[in-house]
């Protein structure tokens, strides 16, 4: 894998979904409505406990934030407009108040680290690491921001177009702490690659620590030697993305011709891509795409499974692309398959077959008994691609 597999990838990926190129998502992730979280000094001296603003749910807090309302997701009744912060000090055996004051999170920071001295850092925004004004968040020892930074703050507008994201985030670092005498809050942000964009929770991840100054906020000159090298890798992995971008660019505008490889994923692709270069429906369906191995392939009874059920059990109002690197295999197999389809099953269902004209009068006599709308896919009559689609990616260029 290279490290294209990132932001521009999937970007493209998206307009293959038939989406506005260059739209911005990723991984997909999930969230959890936040619950009030409890976080301990080192010496487990101080407490934070940080309290989220109440959120009716989700899709109310997503569609206020649409509609530009204030307070997005209020919970009627409710005053509270930010999470709130409970700091704490172990004092003979109890917990006496220190401070308890607003923070500067919407709804609540993801985490939070606590040092001895009973200073507090929080991180990032709920539904969105990553992003905004409060990505970083120092406070004093009476609950007062000392400093707030976005990620732009403290690091090269280069790099962060290169740190992994999700749909919702920028994974740009974790397992942020506190030196070992307080004084300084110490920011582990992962450095660019490959590895990042395939383990978002950055276990595969290398890391560049960025020091700050608590009692003022300023920046600690890092390691000159890791920087240097940490941004060396954030300009390779926007150059391969770059490079990435260039190439399936030209792919997404250039004709569409069948695979030359046995390769299962090069004909799942082609089907995807077929789908939405002549389909009716491509605006607003999906299809399933089936590719029957080859036959000396170790799982190839599994895709003829694959293809039986599709026919049988999966499609009968749907569209369903099938091809194979052999198409006289594909054909014989279909044979068998479709005297087994109930007469009139598939008569609300499309289905695509990739094989040239030699093939295709059989599949359509085969297919006929079905009620499917049978449509010819010849791999070797390049498809141009949907003049939408190519309207959509240029009314998408800045």
């Amino acid at each position: 894998m290279t490290l294209g597999v990132c932001i521009s990838r999937i970007q493209l990926a998206l307009s293959v979904l038939g989406i506005t190129l260059f739209a911005a998502a990723v991984h997909a992730d999930e969230w959890m409505l936040p619950t009030t979280q409890a976080y301990l000094s080192p010496d487990r001296s101080w407490r934070l406990t940080v309290t989220p603003r109440t959120v009716t749910s989700q899709l109310a807090y997503f569609s206020d934030k649409v509609a530009g309302r204030r307070v997005a997701g209020a919970v009627a009744g409710n005053p509270q407009e930010h999470a709130r912060g409970l700091m704490e000090h172990l004092d003979q055996g109890q917990w006496k108040r220190v401070w308890d004051e607003p923070l500067l999170n919407e709804v609540s920071p993801v985490e939070a680290v606590v040092s001895s001295s009973g200073q507090a850092v929080t991180f990032d925004n709920w539904h969105g690491m990553g992003y905004g004004k409060e990505v970083v968040v120092i406070y004093d020892d009476h609950g007062k921001p000392v400093r707030v930074m976005g990620l732009e703050d403290f690091l090269p507008k280069e790099y962060i177009e290169a740190l992994p994201r999700s749909v919702s985030s920028i994974w740009w670092g974790s397992e942020h702490h506190f030196s070992a005498d307080g004084k300084q809050v110490v920011l582990r942000v992962v450095v660019p690659s490959a590895e990042a964009y395939q383990h978002l929770d950055g276990s595969a991840s290398q890391h560049i620590e960025l020091p700050f100054d608590v009692a003022t906020g300023q920046a600690v000159a890092p390691d000159e030697k890791a920087w240097s090298e940490a941004l060396t890798s954030a300009m390779q992995v926007n150059a391969e993305n770059h490079a990435w971008e260039v190439k399936h660019k030209a792919e997404f505008i250039a004709p569409l011709a069948g695979p030359q490889s046995d390769d299962e994923s090069d004909w799942h692709r082609y089907l995807l891509e077929a789908f939405f270069r002549v389909d009716p429906g491509w605006k607003n369906g999906y299809p399933a795409t089936k590719v029957l191995r080859l036959p000396q392939h170790k799982d190839y009874q599994a895709s003829v499974g694959f293809l039986n059920d599709a026919l049988h059990d999966e499609l009968r109002d749907g569209v369903v692309m099938i091809a194979s690197p052999s198409q006289d295999n594909l054909v014989h197999v279909l044979s068998g398959i479709a005297v087994t389809v109930p007469r009139g099953w598939l008569k609300k269902a499309r289905v695509y077959v990739a094989v040239d004209d030699a093939h295709t009068a059989e599949v359509a006599r085969m297919l006929l008994p079905t009620g499917a709308k049978y449509v010819q896919l010849d791999p070797s009559k390049p498809i141009p691609q949907r003049k939408a689609r190519l309207d959509a990616m240029t009314a998408s260029q800045p």
